[in-house]
């Protein structure tokens, strides 16, 4: 159940990620168009692409990590049986524990003075607040230190997360 829940949640959140990157790319196209045939472009577009580049990849990091999508070398990995196989699962999810962790507990002063002191990025006509980006780096490295949890969970009994079972 929790697993199904979690699944369900992170895959909204990538799904929402991929909307997040068709609307930048509608804004740097409008941008670019008004570049060049209007002699007017869209202020901010720079700001805004930066920081939304980095929410992106945060939002969708916990699907990835939990279906097991992101890039793996298994030419030694499926040579192995099934416990070298859980194994290294289980290592693999307690270094991303950690990772996590690290990166939550490195963010969450920079999010904390951010909302202090309304942090902005951008001069002129437009600044973008930074806060909002500070503080989905900090919940989404919680939420994927989760997947991790989950999957050492897993990686411990022997079992597949929902998304396998789902899959095959």
């Amino acid at each position: 159940m929790i697993d199904s829940i979690f699944n369900s949640v992170t895959r909204a959140c990538s799904t929402i990620a991929a909307f997040w990157a068709l609307s930048l790319a509608f804004l740097i196209l409008y941008d670019i168009a008004g570049r060049a045939f209007f002699n007017s472009p869209f202020d901010g577009t720079i700001e805004i692409v930066a920081n939304s580049m980095v929410s992106i990849l945060f939002l969708q990091m916990p699907y990835t990590i939990y279906r097991g999508a992101h890039l793996r070398t298994a030419i030694v990995y499926q040579n192995l049986g099934d416990y070298g196989q859980r194994t290294i699962d289980f290592i693999v999810a307690l270094l991303g524990i950690w990772f996590f962790y690290s990166i939550a507990l490195g963010s969450w002063e920079d999010m904390i003075i951010g909302w202090e002191v309304d942090e902005r990025e951008g001069e002129g006509s437009i600044s973008v607040p930074i806060y909002p980006v500070r503080t989905l780096l900090f919940a989404f490295a919680g939420i994927s230190l989760i997947a991790y949890l989950l999957l050492a969970v897993h990686a411990l009994f022997g079992t597949r997360p929902a998304t396998e079972v789902a899959d095959q």
